[in-house]
């Protein structure tokens, strides 16, 4: 069998197990006739982690003998990770996405020290009931890796009431339509839906520990409030972008970002217009981006921001986490997706609407009929990207012609995508999952029920301005915070960049206003132009 890690990744891992203390067991479960490809690889991956670090202690099993009975694993693959110790499964080969969790997974249960924070630790003192975490997964899902390591790391803080499972949906189809986990990441405690996507730590952390859906967390205890010269709202390329050049400047920073690193970039199979790269993954392209920015200042993924009102010497910003005080805010929150808003799109949203290609698409890639909507540039990539891994691809769009760059087009018309012009959805039908689409034609008002299995919906894009709403700034008609050419927004000490603020939607325009934002804000702290000369 060929190696499954190339050199760079044995030295990278090499290196990052250098921290591991106690041994870590780990049991792969497989049976043959069943995943068997997976089997083969995640068999050949755990021999190749052992061979790297002499403490990963691998233990191979068939389903059906005395060990697997004892741990009631019936499904191929399954690997349980220091079961001695811990209730961590996996159901399913961790492989593309996921493997990034495994190696964090490996090296938690080895030191015992989590990636939850001082106040989750707190919060999980007050667990007083058994819980089983089910996190659905792809291996392309970039958001699912920190939905599972939350879940690991309560597995490991209290292992005497927390159990975490990790179900990888294409291997395990049947799972994945029993709970309707066609998107992902999706999270079950004890059987009950609590989230559908990424969700903040503390959020998390207060579902797991009430056994249900929580929606707004209350701090347990909070820290100190801490100043800063800026602060950033908002993880993607413009945010990112603003930390080191606010440092670089001498003015300390910190960025908040509730979601995931790197915003719609890294949900980006392939970007090809961005300076000094020819072609370079989404996801690869924002970690280089974050580590740079992690050089200069903190960046607290999956905090979210309260509420932030206004002070006489700037501002307090509200968090689970704590408050914060700053001299300047930039808001860099981006968009999130448009909705079509017709029948049947939001009963069926996670169960084959997705508004995320990258997410979702795995699940369809065996010539499942998949739908995407939309004519930019985004609606032609996902198409693209849908159709490369396998899917049997259609395109509506309501148009005669599409918007999106010329070489997505010249791609799309080579590929054998049926294209429904001038055409719009109008209903998405489906009892559990989606079967059907309702199409009409908007030039003779006629309507078609065609059959697809799913629906990717990319439309366009709608600002976070929830923040400039509760500041009260000058947004346009479309919700976007209205800036000058200084990134300036229409409060003292509060600037705007990237997509919150419309216009093109491009990583380098983004990055571009991150600079000009964290400059105005440097030259505006030193010497406010509003004072004169």
């Amino acid at each position: 069998m060929a190696e499954i890690l190339t050199p760079e990744m044995k030295k990278s891992l090499k290196d990052s197990f250098k921290v591991l203390k106690d041994d870590v067991a780990i049991f792969v479960f497989t049976q043959k006739g069943t995943n068997d490809q997976f089997n083969n690889t995640v068999t050949g991956l755990v021999k190749e982690l052992s061979r790297i670090d002499q403490r990963i202690k691998p233990e191979f099993h068939e389903i059906g003998d005395a060990v697997s009975k004892e741990y009631n694993i019936t499904r191929s693959p399954t690997l349980l990770i220091a079961p001695d110790r811990y209730s961590i499964r996996y159901t399913g080969a961790p492989l593309g996405e996921e493997g990034r969790s495994l190696v964090m997974t490996i090296i938690m249960a080895s030191t015992g020290k989590t990636i939850i924070s001082e106040d989750s630790r707190k919060r999980l003192r007050r667990l007083k009931e058994k819980r089983h975490v089910k996190v659905f997964v792809s291996p392309t899902c970039p958001y699912c890796p920190q939905e599972v390591l939350y879940a690991v790391s309560a597995a490991i803080e209290r292992n005497d009431l927390v159990s975490a499972e990790v179900i990888e949906i294409y291997e395990n189809r049947d799972l994945a339509a029993q709970y309707s986990a066609m998107s992902v990441p999706k999270t079950f405690i004890n059987e009950t839906l609590t989230a559908s996507g990424l969700e903040p730590e503390e959020r998390f952390m207060e579902s797991l520990i009430e056994g249900r859906p929580v929606e707004y967390v209350t701090p347990a205890e909070r820290e100190e409030l801490k100043d800063y010269d800026i602060v950033i709202l908002g993880g993607g390329p413009a945010g990112l972008t603003a930390a080191i050049y606010a440092e670089r400047s001498g003015l300390g920073s910190i960025v908040f970002e509730k979601a995931n690193i790197g915003g719609q970039v890294a949900i980006t199979p392939v970007v090809e217009n961005y300076p000094g790269f020819q072609r370079i993954a989404g996801k690869t392209l924002v970690e280089m981006m974050a580590q740079q920015a992690m050089q200069y200042a903190p960046i607290l993924q999956g905090i979210g921001v309260d509420d932030i009102k206004k002070k006489d010497k700037g501002f307090e910003i509200i968090t689970a986490r704590g408050v914060y005080k700053a001299r300047a805010i930039i808001i860099a929150t981006g968009a999130t997706h448009r909705k079509l808003d017709v029948p049947g799109e939001k009963e069926l949203s996670g169960r084959g609407v997705s508004y995320c290609a990258t997410c979702d698409g795995y699940l369809f890639k065996d010539g499942k009929n998949v739908m995407v909507v939309g004519g930019g540039n985004t609606a032609l990539t996902d198409a693209l990207y849908l159709d490369g891994i396998g899917a049997h691809v259609s395109l509506v769009h309501r148009r005669d012609s599409f918007r999106a760059e010329a070489r997505l087009q010249e791609t799309l018309s080579r590929r054998n995508i049926q294209v429904y012009w001038n055409s719009q959805v109008v209903e998405i039908i489906g009892d559990k999952t989606v079967e059907k689409v309702k199409i009409k034609d908007l030039k003779t008002g006629k309507t078609q029920t065609i059959e697809t299995d799913a629906v990717f919906i990319s439309i366009g894009y709608e600002p976070n301005n929830e923040i400039a709403r509760k500041l009260g700034l000058d947004i346009d008609d479309k919700g976007y915070i209205k800036v000058d050419r200084k990134q300036r927004t229409s409060m003292p000490f509060v600037y705007a960049a990237g997509d919150v603020t419309g216009g093109e939607k491009q990583i380098a325009v983004a990055v571009g206003q991150g600079t000009i934002a964290a400059i105005s804000a440097f030259e505006d702290l030193s010497s406010p132009y509003w004072k004169g000369a």
